[in-house]
């Protein structure tokens, strides 16, 4: 009879204490993690996580992943530790560890536990070397840091929810902030924050997603991200094109403040009035505002004067005139900005409804308020 070979021998493996139980850690290079998948000893089942269990990834997911595949192959993507399981009591597991080495002899490993997107991402950047970056092969040598959870179906599930629920998550507002790439959508905000008179640390908020109720800041950090991400296409290729567009994104927020104050620096008191009363200063019209910026940078003129249109009245239906951004205006209920609602104390009162499609909304009334069309 002959002796059984294994699958598959990963060396080095040292044992660490974690979820109550006995685990293992090593180094794996791109090309032993593909290797594994080709072979069929690391299969993508038992992820926790709802694009995983449809097999199905949804546009947000999907785009994770080609931005971590894109990266890997310019040789700046941050993975951090992998996530691999064996499940010690299946049936056909049989597996050994002595001096220092895992051999597999039957069975397969899993992303029960974590790292299907980051794994797919090192399947993806490696299936596309030759369309994405010819010069990325330095993925296959690249070393990267797994841990190989022994977990049984039960403690799958119950390690993996702890990985994505336990703990505070940094939000974006924080993270974007504190690092953008140069030459980004984030790195031009992260340069009109700072240097725009009328914005800066004390009038947008840094630390979180949202602005309190009490606080006199304009906006989040990620509101104006995902602004500039929606309405801002042109990105600047070098220095010289990034002083270029931050000089005109500047005298812009300059130009802005003078018809509208509320984008600039107010009083707390002003700043709580104009919450519920004005469309003016809320993260859905700020991303009108940068839709402006946006379409008047690709004019060739760059004409700012169009902005004095934002402080023309709108007309209600009885003929009166209201300011533009007022709650009175009734074409934010047209258009679906503003809704009735009721106060748990039986009060009607209108309020902001933020969505995708508010958003293009709010930002299409802007760009035809001051006749730049959308």
């Amino acid at each position: 009879m002959n002796m059984q070979q294994p699958k598959v021998v990963l060396h080095d493996v040292r044992e660490v204490d974690d979820a109550a139980g006995t685990h293992y850690e090593t180094v794996l290079t791109g090309k032993q993690i593909i290797d594994l998948i080709d072979t069929d000893v690391l299969k993508f089942e038992g992820n926790i996580r709802p694009d995983w269990q449809k097999n199905t990834m949804s546009a947000k997911t999907k785009r994770k992943v080609n931005n971590w595949a894109a990266e890997l192959l310019e040789g700046n993507g941050v993975i951090g530790n992998l996530s691999i399981r064996l499940n010690p009591d299946a049936a056909d597991t049989d597996y050994e560890i002595e001096d220092d080495a895992l051999a597999l002899f039957s069975g397969y490993f899993d992303t029960g536990i974590d790292s299907q997107s980051r794994i797919t991402a090192i399947q993806k950047a490696s299936d596309n070397i030759t369309t994405m970056n010819p010069h990325g092969v330095h993925l296959y040598d690249r070393r990267f840091a797994v841990r190989i959870w022994l977990a049984n179906d039960t403690d799958a599930p119950r390690i993996g929810r702890s990985f994505n629920n336990d703990g505070d998550k940094v939000n974006e507002s924080a993270a974007k902030s504190a690092y953008q790439e140069d030459f980004t959508t984030d790195d031009l905000v992260n340069r009109l924050v700072r240097g725009s008179q009328h914005l800066g640390t004390n009038n947008v908020e840094l630390l979180s997603n949202s602005v309190s109720a009490s606080s006199a800041k304009l906006v989040a950090f990620n509101t104006l991200s995902k602004a500039f991400e929606d309405h801002w296409s042109d990105l600047p290729f070098n220095e010289q094109a990034r002083t270029d567009q931050v000089d005109f994104l500047i005298k812009f927020w300059d130009a802005l403040v003078r018809v509208r104050p509320e984008f600039g620096r107010v009083t707390t008191d002003v700043r709580k009035n104009l919450r519920g009363s004005s469309v003016a200063g809320s993260a859905l019209s700020v991303h009108g505002v940068i839709a402006i910026a946006a379409a008047i940078w690709a004019t060739s003129t760059k004409d700012l004067s169009v902005l004095d249109h934002l402080k023309d009245p709108a007309t209600t239906g009885n003929g009166a005139t209201v300011d533009y951004f007022s709650y009175n205006n009734p074409d934010w209920q047209k258009i679906g900005v503003l809704v009735s609602s009721v106060t748990s104390g039986g009060i009607a009162k209108l309020t902001l409804r933020t969505s995708f499609q508010t958003r293009k909304a709010a930002a299409d009334s802007m760009l035809a308020k001051v006749g730049l069309k959308p």
